[in-house]
């Protein structure tokens, strides 16, 4: 770690260790999970109480604030504009209404990472059976030596102009954390005429979101993880303008699931003015309390400042990099470390070092299991094998065993597989005397249990 970086660390941490006073966490338990859901803020969480108790004795009402103040206040964080913002029940459902409402037609093709969430998967797989679109998979290149311009030129290598209607990547990666370069494959899209779309699950609470800046056509977000606003909400930003950032003429977009009815096309066009947002956000009676808490946790972030809370989180992910690899080794990280762009709050590593280890799905699961029942940390972990992408005609049989990362190589796709990953969170509320004790805890139950598993 840079002395730049330690200096920001020490500066930032008495200010985060008040902060993380605000959570009402078990404190018995050391949580690195943000990624799984994140907690709320206790005044958040003591609003939204009132808010519930309010809308119970008078639900008339339906909101506890008015949604087009929780679009703009999220609007407001996420730096875009009001009328690209809607408000959904998590990003898969934001996911869902963005995939499926797309103009498909057969003989189309959607370009996506390796790497992507079941939820992704699921609904680009019923989007092939129904409409005919074919699925193409772009490889990445290996942490050690990936880049941003690497991944830029791997989905470049694979794009078929004509052909390829949809580019699809999350940032950061479910599996092992990699953030993408979202502005350089916006750019390159747009190049082709090709429509954006990024899964955000962990992207919002965690980064600092620049929307209209980023070229990118759509983005899902999740309110409860990073973000830590309540379960049950979402964001899905709809670029609604042409602009600097991608002169492209909109894409159409068939409103799946809205109540909205006046001035809305229905067609799938958008048309000078037509407030998509508010369309997208119009259905049926949400649970206002909700949406009243993810406004206020948005608001909070921007009192703290959300270049701040990024910085504090980045800098702690990198220490905690930093520390695995003294502990287990640098072949521990499944993640980029070289290029500071691809970097995130999610850290991937295995602490094993024999091959069989690394790849053992009881094994890796027995290690989370016991860290928690035994250490009282918790933390994730897991990928989806040989259960994501359909398998391609060459690849050999169990080229991805169960719960490894199932990566493809940039150049001939072939099956490149990384270890089973373990995720920990620099989450906002994390101290590093916390991360101190998670890698020594780390350390002697891996040694223990590579002792125990010597001759498996």
């Amino acid at each position: 770690m840079s002395d730049l970086a330690s200096c920001l660390l020490d500066r930032e941490e008495p200010f985060f260790s008040t902060f993380s006073r605000e959570f009402v966490l078990n404190p018995d338990v050391i949580y690195l999970m943000a990624g799984q859901k994140g907690s709320m803020p206790a005044p958040v969480l003591r609003c939204l109480k009132e808010d519930i108790d309010a809308l119970a004795r008078d639900p008339f009402r339906i909101h506890a604030e008015d949604p087009r103040a929780t679009r703009e206040a999220v609007a407001r964080g996420y730096r875009a504009h009001v009328d690209e913002i809607a408000i959904t029940r998590n990003a898969t459902d934001a996911l869902t209404q963005i995939l499926m409402g797309i103009d498909w037609q057969p003989g189309d093709e959607a370009l996506v990472s390796p790497l992507e969430h079941p939820a992704g998967i699921a609904t680009l797989s019923r989007i092939a059976c129904r409409y005919g679109v074919a699925i193409r998979v772009f490889g990445l290149p290996e942490p050690a030596e990936a880049t941003a311009a690497g991944i830029v030129e791997a989905v470049a290598r694979r794009i078929r102009p004509g052909r390829t209607k949809l580019l699809f990547f999350s940032s950061p990666l479910w599996p092992n954390g990699m953030r993408m370069p979202e502005r350089a494959l916006a750019q390159l899209a747009q190049a082709h005429g090709i429509i954006t779309v990024v899964d955000g699950a962990h992207f919002a609470g965690m980064l600092a979101p620049e929307l209209s800046a980023s070229g990118v056509d759509f983005w899902a977000f999740s309110g409860h993880k990073w973000q830590c606003g309540p379960g049950g909400t979402g964001v899905l930003y709809a670029r609604n303008r042409v602009s600097e950032a991608n002169p492209n003429p909109l894409p159409h977009l068939h409103l799946i699931r809205s109540a909205a009815m006046r001035d809305v096309p229905f067609d799938g066009s958008r048309p000078e003015g037509f407030d998509i947002g508010s369309a997208l956000t119009q259905s049926g009676a949400p649970e206002g309390a909700l949406w009243h808490a993810l406004s206020n946790v948005c608001r909070r972030w921007d009192e703290i400042g959300r270049v701040r809370i990024e910085a504090w989180i980045l800098g702690l992910a990198d220490y905690m990099r930093e520390r695995i690899a003294e502990a287990f080794g640098p072949q521990a990280l499944l993640q980029p470390t070289a290029d500071v762009t691809l970097a995130s709050g999610i850290v991937a590593f295995n602490p094993f070092v024999r091959e069989a280890h690394r790849e053992s799905l009881s094994l890796n699961e027995t290690f989370r299991e016991q860290l928690l029942t035994q250490y009282r940390i918790r933390i994730s972990g897991g990928a989806l094998g040989p259960s994501g992408w359909p398998a391609l005609a060459d690849d050999t049989p169990c080229a991805f065993k169960p719960g490894v990362i199932p990566n493809r190589d940039p150049y001939g796709l072939k099956p490149k597989p990384l270890a089973h990953p373990h995720r920990a969170n620099a989450c906002v509320w994390t101290q590093r005397e916390q991360v101190d004790h998670f890698v020594t805890c780390a350390r002697q139950l891996a040694r223990t249990l590579e002792r125990r598993h010597a001759h498996d």
